[in-house]
């Protein structure tokens, strides 16, 4: 299967950027979602029971797919719920502590505050990012431009997402050229 890089778009969404590129497969137009892995050392939430194989590789491009327990959707989702809490503004009705933390807060009031596709985009961006980023530090890879992209849509990954559940998508690293070569 040929993938031709067609066209990218960036969004910047809360320091962290999320772009659409679009592939080209079997003369169809595809998106698929793009991440960064290039900050991927403390931020990220280290995922153990995520399982990956490797479906084809050739001399510049790995693809993968991984595949997450309902454990680690959950932990990760709490995370992810956590972290966008304390970076939102104080919520009316609740006090915050010293530290700036909003103490109980009923988590399904707080998932309609913040947005739950948006609770769920910043998820799945997570679950994608720090599952390629451990593989990549563990094979020693050097990955072009430190991106990963996905085989399914931005929109595909946010509807198949649900926590609590098991969750897998495909994803493709092109390698750098290598010196040697």
């Amino acid at each position: 299967m040929a993938c031709t890089s067609m066209a990218s778009l960036s969004v910047a969404v809360a320091g962290s950027t999320e772009k659409s590129s679009y592939i080209k497969i079997n003369n169809f137009l595809v998106a698929s979602l793009e991440a960064s892995i290039s900050d991927a050392d403390d931020k990220l939430i280290a995922l153990k029971d995520a399982k990956i194989v490797v479906e084809s590789k050739d001399e510049n491009k790995i693809q993968l797919r991984v595949d997450v327990t309902g454990i680690e959707t959950q932990k990760v989702f709490n995370k992810v719920l956590t972290d966008l809490a304390r970076q939102a503004p104080p919520i009316p009705g609740f006090r915050r502590e010293k530290g700036g933390k909003t103490t109980k807060v009923p988590r399904e009031f707080l998932l309609q505050i913040l947005g739950e596709e948006r609770v769920t985009k910043f998820v799945v961006q997570e679950i994608v990012t720090s599952t390629v980023a451990d593989y990549v530090k563990e094979e020693n890879l050097n990955i072009k431009d430190k991106k990963v992209s996905t085989s399914q849509s931005a929109e595909e990954l946010k509807v198949s997402f649900t926590p609590g559940k098991d969750f897998w998508f495909n994803a493709v690293l092109e390698l750098e050229e290598s010196e040697n070569s």
